[in-house]
């Protein structure tokens, strides 16, 4: 098993990718935490990010107490994991003292011919637009698990440093958007309900989509099973489910206990 760490700076971010690889398995990374170390002149703090990409639980329980790979002690996101991963992090995280917030029920939608989109994205009528820092709290307010700080300063610095779009209305305000956050999944998609139903999203998300493709980046997102009206309009982009990858954890949550 093999450690690698790379480092990401800007002025205000300071990102480390520690990938783990295992000999004799499948060259994808099975491990990956993202370290957001934000400089002392920012008011941003943001938590580490985890995902997992491992079907071994053997090396699963190794990982996790590996604290060159995971740590727990500053509290973190595990976010884009097989809900199967769950009990083990929650039963690692309470020896630590941590509070758990489990978000599950989420389907992975990968899109494999995103250059498809080229031609429609020049069809549509909408201006599409980026979004500004000043629009983080409007986003903020849309989001299903919103409403700390934490939240907040993350909304804004993936608004900051990650490829997004928007629509905007007569007067400059986004009635539709898209982000895009650390682990390149488009996410915090939505639009206000009074321009629903009228092809506002679809601007920009084939943006966006053409835009992570254009980078080399992978296309997916994950969407929650009860979401019908979402699950039809990323299948009507050309995303497909991915097999194996039912009932994701998009976001869970361990916090220090007070």
């Amino acid at each position: 098993m093999f450690l690698e760490e790379c480092c990401i700076s800007s002025t205000t971010t300071r990102v480390i990718w520690r990938c783990v690889t295992t000999p004799g398995l499948h060259s994808r990374l099975p491990f990956v935490t993202v370290k957001n170390s934000i400089s002392s002149s920012s008011s941003e703090v943001m938590p580490d990010i985890c995902t997992v990409f491992t079907k071994n639980p053997a090396s699963l329980r190794s990982l996790l107490l590996n604290e060159r790979v995971v740590h727990w002690r500053t509290g973190l996101i595990f976010r884009g994991i097989p809900s199967s991963h769950c009990h083990l992090t929650q039963e690692l995280a309470s020896v630590r003292g941590l509070d758990v917030t489990d978000y599950r029920g989420y389907n992975t939608f990968i899109h494999h011919s995103p250059k498809s989109l080229d031609s429609q994205g020049k069809l549509l009528a909408l201006p599409v637009s980026i979004l500004e820092e000043s629009h983080a709290d409007l986003v903020h307010a849309h989001l299903p698990y919103g409403g700390s700080q934490e939240s907040l300063n993350h909304v804004r610095a993936c608004i900051r440093h990650l490829p997004n779009h928007c629509v905007r209305d007569g007067n400059g305000r986004p009635v539709s958007w898209m982000l895009s956050d650390e682990l390149c999944e488009l996410r915090m998609a939505y639009t206000l309900p009074e321009y629903r139903r009228a092809g506002h999203l679809l601007a920009p998300s084939v943006a966006q989509i053409c835009r992570m493709s254009s980078a080399g980046l992978p296309v997916y997102c994950h969407v929650n099973q009860q979401n019908q009206a979402m699950i039809k309009a990323v299948t009507s982009l050309g995303f497909s489910s991915c097999p194996g990858m039912e009932n994701i954890s998009v976001l869970l949550i361990c916090r220090d206990r007070i």
